[in-house]
């Protein structure tokens, strides 16, 4: 079976989602340890996961929203380089908003935001050809 250009972007937006929703509903309030490494990466992960993953939808979303557009539209071209700014504007804005709120804003969470959004360029970078093609 062929991969689709659609299903390996959602595979990796289900993937980071799932990750997201098991960590922040069933680990995290459960652990118990007091290893500092793995309550410091418990701590992180809500923000690593869908700096990675959001992306990863917007670059299937943006050829949709942008459909009558010619293929050299450079909201097209350059797709991820646009999901990851607005990922990152959206995950780093609401990190700010928390701290009129009663919510934890901590720059562990932005740094962490900002890695995976560099991970999410990796897997873009690493991405064959065939896979990057518009949806």
């Amino acid at each position: 079976m062929k991969l689709k250009t659609i299903h390996y972007w959602f595979f990796i937006f289900a993937i980071c989602f799932f990750a997201y929703q098991q960590i922040q509903d069933n680990i995290r309030p459960y652990y118990a340890g007091e290893n500092s490494i793995i309550v410091y990466l418990l701590g992180v992960a809500p923000n690593f996961f869908p700096a990675v993953g959001i992306p990863a939808l917007f670059v299937l979303a943006l050829p949709y929203v942008f459909q009558k557009k010619s293929e050299e539209f450079w909201m097209i071209k350059k797709r991820h380089a646009v999901a990851n700014l607005i990922s990152i504007i959206g995950l780093v804005g609401w990190e700010f908003t928390q701290q009129f709120g009663k919510l934890h804003f901590d720059w562990h969470d932005i740094l962490w935001t900002f890695i995976g959004a560099a991970c999410f360029h990796m897997i873009w970078v690493f991405t064959p050809e065939r896979l990057k093609s518009r949806v």
